[in-house]
């Protein structure tokens, strides 16, 4: 019992002596065994053990919370480090067989991985155990930092990771399988299946630039490029068609990388001409509207342009409903003058 509850609880029984005192008679002494068997006293005794039991189980809570204060800043440090990290190199391998492991040097697929920091969600569905048991395919990746850090990653199917350094969490990450779905080979032999099918199951898509997309902008792609109406097409009518701008229009192109399980097909965008290739490297063509390349353009915009153009677009408004407002001031202002 801490000092002030004790002086409390002495207080009290010293006023319970005064109270029985004052109501005895006189020349009746209270005996400390007549004090501590009255029910008052028995109350009191039964309160403070009650007191000690919830500030023990307090004191327990308070513990436990600076405890997990401790972690959990710990683990946000960890995850902020690798969300804002520059990496030098990436090796991307099956969990069960790191000797065979692919190193990667496409720059976007570090920007991608960089992004599991950002996106981690600590999540008590599993233990690391028990993640670790999860039927299906699982990888390793090992991030390497401009500064020789390293930061070893287990995902596990469903998208559940488990740091190294952080062995005793599980976090969930979405997109977490989509580095290892995008450059490592089927285990089990390629499966047949269509180049738009293929486009549409990527888990990774890049520019020429480096900016990389996600598998639901692949799927978006794709089914674009199904439902539209086109023409097969050939390399010898396009240049037909385009003469002496040929040059210009091929300078002025887009290309996109799909990359699907260790092979890579790719999309290049025209005037009105699109150029599919697939992981065989044989191409097909067609011919297209212009308004579906720049619709296709528009599915593959990066994340950040476009909230750039959004916010340039409201401003734009903003600044347009100002002048507005201004004009029609000055409108009425010379309305009262006349």
């Amino acid at each position: 019992m801490t000092e002030p509850k004790k002086k409390r609880a002495g207080k009290r029984l010293l006023l319970l002596l005064a109270v029985l005192s004052l109501l005895l008679p006189a020349g009746c002494g209270v005996s400390r065994e007549d004090v501590e068997e009255s029910s008052y006293y028995q109350d009191l005794v039964k309160k403070n053990k009650s007191l000690k039991k919830k500030v023990k189980k307090l004191e327990a809570e308070l513990e436990d919370d600076n405890n997990q204060s401790e972690d959990s800043k710990r683990a946000s440090d960890y995850l902020d480090r690798i969300a804002r990290d520059c990496l030098a190199k990436l090796e991307i391998g099956f969990a069960d067989d790191m000797e065979s492991s692919e190193f990667i040097e496409e720059k976007a697929a570090f920007s991608m991985a960089t992004l599991i920091g950002c996106r981690a969600d600590k999540t008590s569905r599993y233990s690391p155990e028990e993640v670790a048991a999860i039927p299906g395919t699982s990888y390793e990746y090992v991030l390497y930092d401009e500064d020789n850090a390293v930061y070893e990653i287990m995902v596990y199917p469903g998208d559940y990771v488990v740091f190294t350094d952080l062995p005793n969490d599980v976090y969930y990450c979405r997109g977490a399988s989509a580095l290892g779905d995008a450059f490592l080979h089927y285990r089990a032999g390629y499966p047949n299946s269509s180049l738009l099918h293929r486009l549409a199951d990527s888990p990774m898509v890049v520019d020429g630039q480096g900016h990389y997309f996600e598998n639901d902008q692949a799927v978006a792609v794709a089914n674009y490029i199904d439902q539209m109406s086109k023409d097969k097409s050939s390399r010898k009518k396009a240049e037909k068609k385009w003469g002496s701008g040929q040059e210009a229009i091929e300078a002025a192109a887009l290309t996109y990388t799909f990359y699907h399980h260790g092979n890579t097909m790719t999309m290049t965008l025209y005037d009105n001409y699109i150029r599919l290739e697939n992981m065989d490297k044989k191409a097909v063509w067609y011919k297209v509207a212009k308004e579906d390349i720049t619709a296709i353009k528009d599915l593959l915009t990066v994340a950040e342009d476009k909230a750039a153009a959004q916010e340039s677009s409201e401003e734009e408004d903003t600044a347009s409903s100002e002048e507005t407002s201004e004009d029609d001031h000055y409108d009425e202002m010379e309305t009262e003058s006349q």
